[in-house]
This record gives C-alpha cells, structure tokens and sequence, in this order.
C-alpha cells in the first residue's frame, strides 16, 4: 500500500531509507547497470546452453571430462537465471520486487548452484590426480559408472549444503520506505535547507517534490540477528571460497609435481641413462599424456579464475559483516549508502561475469568443440528433409568416414 504523509520531508528523509518505484526514479547510470546486467545475464545463458547441447550430442569435443563441464554449464544456467536478476533488480530498486517465497528460496539456489560448481571441479581434479598416478589402473573401472556415481554424490551434497545453510538466512519483511518523484530535486531541496537568509528557493523546490511512504518488501537478513549473520559469512567464505580452492591448489599441485619427476624420468630415459620398462613412454601414452597436460592447464585456468573473480565479493561481504556495527570506528564509512552499492555492484558483476566466461574456456576455445559446433549446425540447416532427434542426434555421433553416407541420404 501507498500512502500519502503531510510530515515534514526532511524528517520522513532522516527516518526511512529511499526506494523506487519504475524505471523514471533511477539514475541514468543505474538503468544502464540494469541493461548490462541483461546483456550478460542472455549472453551466460546462450553459451552455457550451446555448452550443454555440444557436450551432450557432440563428437568429437567427447572426453573422460564431458559429463563434468555439462554438469559445469547446467550449474552456471541454475545461477544466471535464478540468482542473478532477483539479486541486481533488488539491489537497485532498493526493495524485492518479486514473490514472498522466491526470497526465502533464492539462497537456497545460491547456495545450491556455487556447490555444485566448486564440487564439480573438486571432482575434475580428484579425476585428474587419478588419472595420472594410476593410469592403468583407473581403465579397469567403466568410466561411464565412474562418472555417474561422481555426478550423483555432487548433486546429493549440494542439494544437502543448499537445505543445511540456507534456512532463515534472507526471509521477506516489510518495511515503510520513502518514495520521491526527484532525487536531484530531492538533492537541491536539502542543501537550500541551510540558506537561513533565502527560503523561497526550498519554498519552490518543496512544491516540486512529491513524495509518499511506501510499503515495501525487503528481502535481507535479520537484522536482529546480525552475530549470526557474521558467523555464517565466515563459514560461507570458508565453505565456498578457502576450503575448496585450498583443495583444488593441493591436488593440482601433486599432479604437476607427478608429471614434473614423470617428464624428468622420461628425459633421462631417452638419454640413456636408464631402460624403458614402462608404457608409459610408449608413443600412445606420450600422446594420453600431452592431451593430460592440455587438459589440465584448461582446468587450472577455470579454477584460477574463479579465485580471482570471486575474491572481491567475498573480501567486501566480510567487510561488511565485521567492519559495518553501530559500535565500531567504521560505521561513518559504512553509512555511505551509494559507496557500498557500486561497491557490491563492482564485486556482484565479477562473479557474475564468471558464469559466463567458464563455458568459452572449457567449450568455445576448444578446436573441436567448435569443430562441433559447425557440424550440428550444419545437419540442422541442411537436415530439413529429415528434422528428427534420432537423425541430428546420429548426426553428430557419426564418425567422420561416413558424415558423406548421410550427407547423401538427406539428398534423396
């Protein structure tokens, strides 16, 4: 409800936060946020989507690692379309915008979504490390079986982290905000306050504002509960920042220190010094090799990114959380509205832009995967004849050899 105050604005100022209403009440560089935000969030979707579709029906972008950056890709879509505009649409119009129940789930799809990225690339890594110091023995297991059981226990414990940390973590409260038709009007008005000597300038500027007490939505934390909101930072920071990038640091580093003695031994062999005893210097696991060392510095790349792009974000909600009290030395800085909103829209932008970029590392800088990409396009503009799932999915499974076979048969 809306509702229309006679209080003295200055006072309705002093006493509620501002919020807006339509597209008119916000600044010039906030609508263009809004429209970037847009422009990413349809670009995240469109190249993990194309990202899903290769991985699934593509041939020859097909490895150990596909059903592990599908299951990337779908994780990434989970985040875009569920976390990113209620985030950055709430953040600006500085009130939830959207159903009471989507604010009590959207942290439970938070949570849910980053779990299932970093489990996944823990996963990638244990594969890798397994890959490398047993690679006899891991051919025995079907790698089929191996990779369901790994996707099911990622999937089970995200599910498991999202419903253990989320609950009452964000959870729907009103409160009454304050509306005005001017925030440059609203600007002038407040500084024309002081001139003591001329008050027909606010007089004026007064009978141009309009404003109203409105009943909002907010979708944040309890406030009453900020210690246990501090505690819960940290062990999030922990959970989806330290923890996991220490693991993947650890395991990545013993397998390069195994390739490392690996490439030594191998060079000593070839000087003569020692005797080949081991296939693993055959010209076929030469080769298994050097796609291993591609492989991974694709994945260190995915993994070092996420650090880098998720640092700010983390850095600037524990600052927030331990810095901004009422009885500290910082409350002065913390009050700064504007500051802290470009600040978490700087850091908010970066994490998004990760969902983003992941898919072209793993997916659209890969030869064949944009080798795949041409040929399932191709079968789709020139399959017309026969549009069925089973010929375009056939399609993109055949080997090469016989891609003319088909090619011929549609003609017919």
């Amino acid at each position: 409800m809306v509702e229309q105050k006679v209080r003295p604005l200055i006072d309705l100022y002093l006493q509620y936060p501002i919020t807006y209403l339509s597209l008119s009440d916000l600044y010039t560089y906030e609508v263009i946020i809004l429209l970037i935000y847009g422009i990413i969030v349809i670009f995240s979707f469109c190249t993990n989507f194309i990202a899903i579709i290769i991985f699934t029906f593509g041939r020859r972008s097909r490895s150990e690692l596909s059903p592990f950056l599908l299951n990337l890709s779908v994780f990434n879509i989970i985040m875009t379309v569920y976390c990113i505009p209620f985030t950055i649409t709430s953040l600006i119009f500085q009130r939830w915008l959207y159903p009471r129940a989507l604010c009590i789930v959207l942290d439970v799809f938070k949570t849910f979504s980053v779990s299932g990225v970093l489990l996944t690339l823990i996963a990638i890594a244990i594969d890798r490390y397994c890959a490398v110091k047993y690679p006899l023995a891991i051919k025995i297991y079907s790698v089929h079986k191996r990779n369901l059981i790994a996707l099911l226990i990622i999937w089970l414990l995200s599910i498991a982290l999202a419903i253990l940390w989320s609950p009452a973590r964000s959870l729907p409260m009103q409160e009454k905000r304050l509306w005005v038709n001017s925030r440059s009007l609203l600007k002038s008005y407040i500084g024309s306050i002081d001139n003591v000597t001329d008050t027909s300038k606010s007089d004026y500027l007064l009978k141009s504002l309009h404003y109203q007490l409105v009943d909002t939505i907010q979708c944040v934390p309890n406030k009453n509960q900020r210690p246990v909101e501090v505690r819960r930072t940290i062990l999030n920071f922990l959970q989806t920042y330290f923890f996991p990038l220490f693991i993947l640091g650890f395991v990545y580093l013993r397998i390069a220190a195994m390739l490392w003695r690996r490439s030594n031994d191998g060079n000593n062999d070839l000087n003569g010094t020692t005797i080949i005893t081991n296939n693993l210097f055959t010209h076929e696991s030469i080769q298994f090799k050097k796609k291993l060392k591609q492989g991974i510095k694709m994945l260190l790349t995915v993994v070092i990114l996420y650090a880098v792009l998720w640092l700010p974000m983390n850095v600037f909600q524990l600052c927030l959380n331990l810095l901004c009290y009422q009885r500290v030395q910082y409350h002065n800085f913390c009050s700064h509205g504007t500051l802290l909103q470009l600040l978490y829209i700087a850091s908010h932008f970066l994490t998004v832009s990760n969902t983003a970029i992941n898919p072209i590392i793993y997916g659209f800088a890969n030869i064949r995967f944009r080798s795949d990409i041409r040929q399932i396009r191709h079968c789709i503009l020139h399959c017309q004849g026969r549009t069925s799932f089973y010929y375009r999915t056939r399609f993109a499974r055949t080997p090469s050899h016989e891609l003319r076979n088909l090619s011929s048969i549609n003609r017919k």
